[in-house]
């Protein structure tokens, strides 16, 4: 179980949530065809990925939002993580060279290819890291042990915020990497 100051933990949270918007940037300049584009039946197209964020930052934002809003604010300023919650911000989080540990998403949790407006679904994302954004500057008045959030893949779990917090933005860098990887292999781009 990891220690934190917890205004730390929320700045470096916030640091990484505007980069993972500033990369995201990116692909609004790829065409619908190049957002939508799969190099194998399996992948997920750079829309897809980004379809499947947005559906769990939806289910994550409207559970936060709606716990942290009845929270009472705290004084304290750490936070120690659960043990649940270590394990599973390893598993999400790229390692230092990219490398993933292979998760498998459940189907509701998949978007389908082809969606109408692939720039509208990079755009919607942008909009939810403006909520995490605004939903990390508000955590810090609130006991980010103390409150618990359901996991998204089996609402049975239930996590602290601050651990939920830590693997939301894992899981977003996580698919922002896997974004990237199939930029790399559109042969429009990479012929542009």
């Amino acid at each position: 179980m990891s220690l934190f100051d917890k205004q730390s933990l929320l700045s470096e949270l916030i640091d990484r949530t505007e980069i993972i918007t500033s990369n995201t940037h990116s692909f609004l300049r790829l065409s619908e065809e190049e957002l939508n584009f799969k190099a194998a039946l399996q992948e997920w197209s750079i829309a897809e990925i980004y379809g499947h964020l947005n559906i769990t930052n939806t289910t994550y934002i409207h559970s936060i939002l709606k716990k942290i809003k009845t929270a009472p604010d705290v004084d304290h300023g750490g936070f120690q993580s659960g043990w649940l919650g270590d394990w599973m911000y390893e598993k999400l989080m790229p390692g230092p060279d990219g490398s993933i540990f292979k998760i498998n998403s459940r189907k509701f949790f998949h978007a389908s290819n082809n969606e109408p407006g692939a720039h509208q679904v990079l755009n919607q994302f942008l909009e939810h890291q403006n909520v995490i954004h605004d939903i990390l500057h508000h955590s810090s008045t609130k006991d980010l042990r103390r409150i618990k959030i359901p996991f998204y893949f089996a609402s049975i779990l239930k996590f602290r915020l601050g651990d939920t917090l830590r693997f939301l933005v894992a899981h977003n860098e996580r698919h922002l990497l896997q974004a990237h990887r199939m930029m790399e292999k559109i042969p429009m781009v990479q012929n542009g």
